[in-house]
């Protein structure tokens, strides 16, 4: 028998031993227990989901672009863009 538990660092005190134990109380016999400690990194979305900053941000965006706020053009005015805007090694 395996048993998985997730928890947060606040769960992770005497109270948590106790239901372990609790759960094996009625086994005859002797039986492991492993612990194992594995820190989940949190992908892009969560990161960025975590981020009170960037949360707002993106909230943000979302709302301007609901109220009309958008910049549209073709690839050919895209590229008219990028040449009148940028800056050449030459240049510095």
């Amino acid at each position: 028998m395996t048993v998985t538990y997730q928890l947060t660092e606040e769960e992770f005190d005497y109270r948590l031993f106790r239901r372990i134990k609790s759960q094996f109380a009625r086994r005859t016999g002797s039986f492991k227990i492993k612990i194992e400690i594995e820190e989940n990194e949190l992908d892009e979305t969560e990161a960025i989901m975590a981020n009170p900053y960037l949360f707002e941000k993106i909230k943000a965006g979302i709302k301007s672009v609901e109220n009309g706020n958008v910049i549209s053009f073709t690839p050919e005015q895209f590229d008219e863009l990028v040449k009148k805007h940028s800056v050449h090694a030459s240049g510095i």
